[in-house]
């Protein structure tokens, strides 16, 4: 397929149904070239995310270049600091890979300019239209649970990634938040190469963008590395308002005088928005609510309602909900909502699965897509921060508590978004303790702990600047004329900012990136990347939190086995509240009256009443997850770090304080009533995992109806399952009969076969279906695993070493062919070939099978007849420690060191391209070896022989252990990087791990 051929207008038509703006089809003909410009400067509502289509269209229209001459990056990150706006933009991205799936599996060919771009973006990613894998990847990286890579699967699958600044750039400095030190260097690397990043609202993340300039400049081979792996670095596009000289030297996209023709942007740009100066409040929740009934008494709208604190939204949220609703329109003396008035809080911390179910009722209330000229129903959105930037959303009245000037001018783009024919209405609130004059204000005495002083002047300058009727007009062409009268360039003053938009980040020296390229094990000192992501600022890294029913103990059973039990049903990031950590730990203290009192604006520090945690004897609070191996339990708050997960029971008091969380419910638990918050962790996994799995204990039968026979007898079966051993085809009966009375049941119907786990206490089991929920789903590729345990686990049964290798050659050639990497193809080949040579070890083959050596399974000698995957590795960590002592193999072995030390030893590699390299591929494809091997002291060493590579218990008892620090591992990690430079070896490294993840993935799905 020629590449002149693509059309961007009808690609964009095709997908949206109306054509692009000017700006938009200029971009893309630059991008097709590779020419992204140094900025992106436009108005709110004239479609900056359309950038994300463009930048997929320039991929797809270079699928006829060679590796080595495309420019355009396979992988496009779209960050903003806002959750809401990364929703948004997440949405905007799945709706262009689902019509491109669509497109490419439709017979009538209504859509071809969405079939050549589909079908060219399987070229550059080397799959078929019949593969489980789609033509375009999107997800959404709202922060990381330990383990969970569900982005980092592919380096040549064409993605989209839609996040914020603290995961995108965690991940890309080696310290993702919320990824495992062993899984840090994949997203890191998968970043700094083969990348596009779009950073929106750059202005109100300035320290960012700089380090974003700094790594680009470690990352350029010319300067930092020995020699160049031959994939191109990554690319950064800032949005702003504010470009600076050098963004300006090398462009700048702004509307011309062809988008402001067009009839549909310049309803945008002119549309009136007036907002009314509301006189200083003592109460300004109780004034917002009586302006918001009131205008419902006037007939239907949607009302947007925007304040600054969490508290704040809150209390304006329960005290609509109570309001009586009455029919007509009748005023009332005492505040009423219409009958039917849809009322809805959006703040940060709401779980994403509960944000996703939201955002299906607001798109249908005021989402800007569709949006009727005149609302037909009535609507009010409570809303903090997170709702200001960049949503797609589209009220016909805004009332906003007074902020910074550059928040405020953000709170306006929701205000008739659209530029409807309607009289768009606003007021701005504001407390009397807020308003103080310029000559009382001192800079080294913020009166408020976000804004600073920039909340005070904002009002000072809307005062001055305000009409004859007390208003000032937020239209987009409006305020920039109101602007340039005080300043020709059209900027916000800076004394209107808040002071996290004029920090600056600190100087990156090479010498950090020494210690943040070290994942395994990280070492002391290890430099704040906070500070590199907000600036030299007080900041709050986020924690996950997620509850679950059945850590409830309504048997005394107490907490023992709380581990085992969450590893039964790992936590996903679609079920867990991202958390300030401060906020969490204070909560877990019991300080309450601190926990609402913040902004919903990311990486901000939350306010500190001067309160200490206490210590002393505590029992456990909830499970640390840090993987089935390593999980523990937290007694104390001060336990929790940065990035954490932490599973708590269902019914941990107080737990709704810690954020939105609609579906919960009060029980009675001998006699004291509790609320359960609801357990949604299938469904999460569902998401997650694109598998289904559900729990059967007695702890869950709440989360199903109370009046099912079937489901009943499912329960039933399942606490009998321990004394009556139920076979498959009696489990797929109960299921069967189940499968129509709750979705979870439903999707095992059709899969069969489901694998069962016993819970630790022995009262109930687990099902697994065995097969994924749907191989073609065309949105997502399946989420790969990097657990030992995992790894060496596969769903559908044995997995033989000569197989899996075969599998992971094959997919490292693929990949190889596909990149474009300089260094010779042989290399991985080998790589891939010898990498799993340690899982020959009789006591590890004895793992797999959950028997010990003497077993009549064991098999040895060629590796037709050794196992690399086996259905039978267990899943708990004290399931898993069992089978190690029955194998007689030391906790913590790692085969790929004994993988490394067989080639070493019969040399191999000698005579590559770089013998190295090859010995390091081998040693770091878990994670390890960065720069050490962990410490793992064996003593009893069995002789092992994989065809024709071979070692005597004699000569294994010869070598240097590879966990001592004379090993050469560690010296070994250093060169290399600094021949292939900090991210460049972690590039080459995550080229045989995604291999070795994708060819598993494969296999579990054969």
């Amino acid at each position: 397929m020629n590449e002149t051929r693509l059309d961007f207008a009808s690609f964009f038509e095709e997908l949206h149904g109306h054509p692009p703006y000017d700006w938009q089809h200029r971009l893309a003909e630059n991008a097709i070239e590779g020419d992204w410009p140094g900025a992106v400067d436009l108005p709110t509502g004239s479609g900056k995310t359309a950038c994300i289509d463009i930048a997929v269209f320039a991929l797809a229209a270079q699928a006829d270049r060679s590796p080595a001459e495309r420019s355009a990056p396979r992988r496009i990150f779209f960050s903003v600091n806002r959750r809401v706006i990364v929703d948004e933009a997440f949405e905007r991205s799945r709706r262009i890979a689902n019509a491109l799936w669509i497109a490419e599996q439709s017979d009538a060919g209504d859509k071809p300019a969405l079939r050549q771009v589909a079908a060219n973006l399987r070229r550059i990613a080397g799959t078929e239209p019949e593969d489980p894998a789609p033509p375009l990847d999107v997800l959404e990286l709202r922060g990381g649970i330990y383990r969970d890579n569900r982005w980092a699967r592919s380096v040549v699958q064409p993605t989209v990634v839609c996040t914020t600044p603290d995961q995108l750039g965690s991940r890309l400095l080696f310290r993702g938040y919320g990824v495992s030190s062993k899984a840090a260097p994949i997203p890191a690397a998968l970043i700094a190469y083969d990348s596009l990043l779009f950073l929106d609202e750059a202005h109100i993340s300035e320290p960012f963008r700089q380090t974003l300039e700094n790594v680009s400049r470690f990352v350029d081979p010319t300067k930092w590395a020995e020699r160049d792996i031959g994939v191109p670095p990554f690319t950064v596009v800032p949005m702003t308002a504010t470009p600076n000289e050098a963004m300006q030297s090398r462009g700048v996209v702004r509307l011309g005088e062809a988008d402001r023709a067009n009839d549909r942007l310049k309803r945008r740009l002119e549309a009136s928005k007036p907002a009314t100066l509301r006189p200083p409040s003592k109460n300004l929740q109780k004034d917002v609510v009586s302006e918001a009934t009131e205008l419902l008494n006037n007939g239907p709208a949607a009302i947007g309602i925007i304040v600054n604190r969490v508290a704040t939204a809150r209390e304006i949220f329960a005290t609509l909900e109570a309001l009586p609703k009455e029919t007509g329109n009748k005023k009332s003396k005492k505040p009423s909502l219409p009958e039917g008035t849809a009322i809805e809080l959006v703040i940060g911390a709401t779980r994403p699965i509960d944000r996703d179910d939201q955002a299906r009722r607001l798109r249908a209330l005021v989402g800007g897509i569709e949006r009727p000229d005149k609302s037909e129903v009535s609507s009010i959105v409570v809303a903090t921060q997170c709702l200001e930037v960049g949503a797609d959303y589209d009220f016909d009245v805004l009332l906003t508590e007074c902020a910074s000037l550059d928040a405020l001018r953000q709170r306006f783009g929701r205000l008739n978004r659209g530029g409807r024919p309607v009289e768009a209405r606003a007021s701005i609130f504001i407390y009397q303790k807020d308003v103080k004059a310029e000559d009382k204000l001192k800079d080294d005495k913020p009166l408020d702990p976000i804004y600073g002083n920039a909340l005070a002047r904002t009002w000072n300058w809307l005062t001055e600047a305000k009409s004859e009727a007390d208003q000032v007009d937020f239209g987009i062409d409006a305020f920039t004329r109101l602007l340039k009268q005080s300043d020709d360039s059209g900027r916000i003053p800076a004394a209107q900012l808040p002071p996290s938009a004029l920090l600056d980040a600190p100087v990156m020296m090479p010498a950090y990136v020494d210690l943040w390229c070290q994942t395994e094990p990280t070492p002391e000192p290890d430099p704040d990347v906070a500070l590199f992501i907000h600036g030299p600022q007080e900041t709050e890294p986020d924690v996950a939190v997620c509850w679950r029913a059945d850590l409830i103990n309504e048997d005394g059973s107490g907490p023992k086995n709380w581990c085992d039990t969450v590893a039964l049903l790992p936590p996903t990031s679609a079920e867990c509240l991202r958390l300030p950590i401060s906020r969490v730990r204070r909560w877990l203290d019991g300080a309450l009256d601190q926990v609402n009192q913040y902004a919903d604006t990311l990486g901000q520090p939350e306010p500190d009443d001067g309160s200490k945690e206490t210590k002393g004897d505590r029992p456990p609070l909830g499970v640390l997850w840090k993987g089935k191996r390593d999980s523990t339990l937290l007694s104390e708050p001060a336990d929790l770090k940065p990035g954490s997960t932490l599973v708590l029971p269902a019914d941990m008091e107080n737990s709704a304080w810690l954020g939105h969380l609609p579906d919960w419910e009060q029980v009675q638990n001998e006699g004291e009533t509790r609320t359960r918050i609801r357990d949604r962790a299938e469904q999460a996994f569902r998401t997650a995992k694109n598998r289904a799995a559900v729990r059967l204990h007695p702890a869950l039968r709440h989360l199903y109806p109370a009046d099912a026979p079937a489901i009943e007898a499912l329960f039933q079966a399942a606490s009998r399952h321990l004394h009556e051993k139920l076979s498959n085809d009696d489990w797929q009966g109960f299921i069967d009969a189940a499968a129509d009375k709750h979705a979870e049941f439903s999707a095992f119907a059709s899969l069969g076969n489901p694998r069962i786990e016993l819970y630790p206490d022995r009262k109930g089991v687990v099902l697994y279906a065995r097969n994924r929920l749907d191989p073609h789903h065309g949105q997502t590729l399946p989420t790969l695993d990097d657990e030992e345990d995992e790894t060496s686990r596969n769903q559908l049964g044995e997995i033989s070493l000569k197989d899996h290798t075969a599998h992971v050659v094959a997919e490292i050639e693929q990949t190889l062919a596909l990149v474009g990497q300089s260094l010779p193809h042989e290399l991985f080949g080998n790589a891939a070939k010898w990498h799993d040579l340690g899982k020959a070890d009789e006591r590890f083959q004895a793992m797999l099978w959950r028997g010990d050596r003497t077993d009549a399974c064991l098999r040895a000698g060629t590796s037709a007849r050794i196992l690399a995957k086996s259905d039978g590795v267990p899943l708990s960590r004290t399931a898993i420690k069992d089978a190690y002592r029955r194998a007689g193999l030391p906790w913590g072995f790692r085969h790929e060191m004994l993988s490394m030390q067989l080639v070493e030893a019969h040399g191999l590699a000698a005579g590559e391209g770089d013998p190295e390299l090859t010995l390091h591929l081998i040693a770091a494809h878990h994670g390890y070896a960065r720069p050490f091997a962990p410490v793992v002291p064996d003593e009893e060493l069995p002789a092992v022989r994989v065809d024709d590579v071979a070692l005597t218990a004699a000569q294994r008892s010869e070598l240097i252990p590879a966990h001592r620090l004379d090993s050469g591992v560690g010296e070994r990690f250093w060169r290399l990087t600094r021949r292939y430079g900090w991210w460049g070896l972690a590039y080459l490294e995550a080229l045989l791990r995604l291999a070795d993840q994708r060819a598993s993935a494969k296999e579990d799905n054969a």
